[in-house]
């Protein structure tokens, strides 16, 4: 029996043991990646949201790693088209995102059209079009009209707007 006891409490250290070791900010993220490119998104929220909450526990709620945790459960539930859980979430991400780079940093440009695109999902064209123009002016601005990323967000912007503009 004592055997048995024995057995059955090194399952459990050997269970909890790994299940501890995934808990890591960087390991959840590491877990919403891999389900998102298997498409997995309803498996995938409840794993970005042990990432947001620990994210915010250990770095703070305006730290850049909360600001990914929020786009990244912002965007697991844009794919399921749960666009009002997705919006205040894509919001908070953007002003992290700006507390933390400033109005005019280019890695502003990725929050700015992620809200672009939810906005143009939900039949928002102007919404859409306004965040879509401020990340393109934003990479312009920074890098140039040549540049690869400028010219990436003005593609974006006329292909957004030829699908979502009626």
């Amino acid at each position: 029996m004592n055997r048995v006891i024995g057995f059955l409490l090194l399952g459990v250290i050997c269970f909890t043991s790994q299940s501890f070791a995934v808990e890591t900010w960087s390991g959840l993220n590491q877990q919403v990646t891999e389900l998102y490119q298997k498409q997995h998104y309803t498996k995938a929220i409840p794993v970005a949201e042990r990432a947001l909450t620990l994210a915010e526990k250990k770095y703070g709620p305006n730290a850049a790693e909360t600001a990914l945790s929020l786009n990244n459960l912002a965007m697991l539930y844009k794919k399921k088209k749960q666009y009002s859980k997705a919006e205040p979430l894509y919001k908070r991400s953007l002003e992290i995102s700006r507390k933390i780079v400033g109005k005019k940093h280019p890695d502003l440009a990725v929050p700015l059209n992620n809200l672009a695109m939810l906005y143009a999902a939900m039949g928002n064209w102007p919404l859409a079009e306004e965040y879509s123009i401020r990340a393109m002016s934003i990479l312009e601005k920074a890098y140039g009209m040549n540049h690869p990323l400028a010219r990436e967000a003005r593609n974006r912007y006329f292909e957004m707007k030829k699908r979502y503009k009626k």
